[in-house]
């Protein structure tokens, strides 16, 4: 009789933890499935409007994002392909003006600059240029197109994992946006921002709908 009040009494103390494990699971599940639906629903929602460089009509504008540099201050090569990727649109007549966005947090940092060197030194006239300096991200560099060169219509110039991302938050800030993807030379490293995609994915849906953060503005510029 002790044995079963004492097995009846551990019954009673651990159900509560039971159900708490339960609620746990499914909550987390639910959790880890709106995520996934929310990263798909970013990636695939303009799919559509990446096109192949030969059904562009131009001229266009044309915006390069930034994506790091090397340890000697020049263009990663991630970079390099992308701002290659333009010059050879601007060659082909398809653009006729190029925005080169990025980050520019410290005088030793200049993304931006970087892009611009290496793309004269491949020949690309500096007329044009334009420099965006407060591209610190996607969100921003999208928002600006808009709020700053005071554009509705842009060409997207990155890589193919980082296209559906960048076309949803242009489109879903009111610039209708094609996306055409950079030359990829390879990176052993790929695999990493692919992945990053997702969370980053889902943060650009919590920007768009929820947060709605406002980046570094400034003076409307006139192209």
């Amino acid at each position: 009789m002790d044995i079963g009040i004492e097995r009846g009494s551990y019954r009673k103390v651990h159900k509560p933890w039971s159900r708490f494990i339960k609620i746990l699971f499914w909550s987390g599940l639910i959790l880890v499935l709106f995520f996934l639906f929310i990263s798909w629903h970013v990636q695939s929602k303009f799919k559509d409007e990446i096109i192949t460089s030969e059904k562009i009509e131009g001229p266009n504008i044309a915006l390069v994002f930034g994506a790091g540099l090397n340890k000697v201050g020049g263009p990663s090569h991630v970079l390099e392909d992308r701002v290659l990727t333009a010059i050879k649109l601007y060659q082909d007549g398809k653009v006729g003006k190029i925005i080169m966005s990025g980050a520019n947090p410290t005088v030793d940092y200049n993304e931006v600059q970087a892009m611009k060197d290496f793309a004269i030194g491949e020949g690309l006239p500096e007329d044009v240029i334009i420099l965006d300096y407060a591209g610190r991200r996607t969100y921003d560099s999208c928002y600006r197109v808009k709020e700053i060169f005071s554009l509705n219509k842009i060409v997207l110039i990155t890589q193919a994992y980082h296209l559906p991302r960048a076309l949803y938050l242009c489109e879903e800030l009111g610039v209708s946006a094609l996306g055409v993807p950079a030359i990829d030379r390879g990176y052993f490293y790929k695999w990493k921002f692919s992945l990053r995609e997702w969370p980053a994915s889902f943060k650009a849906w919590l920007d768009i709908n929820i947060l709605k953060p406002k980046p570094i503005l400034g003076e409307k510029i006139d192209l």
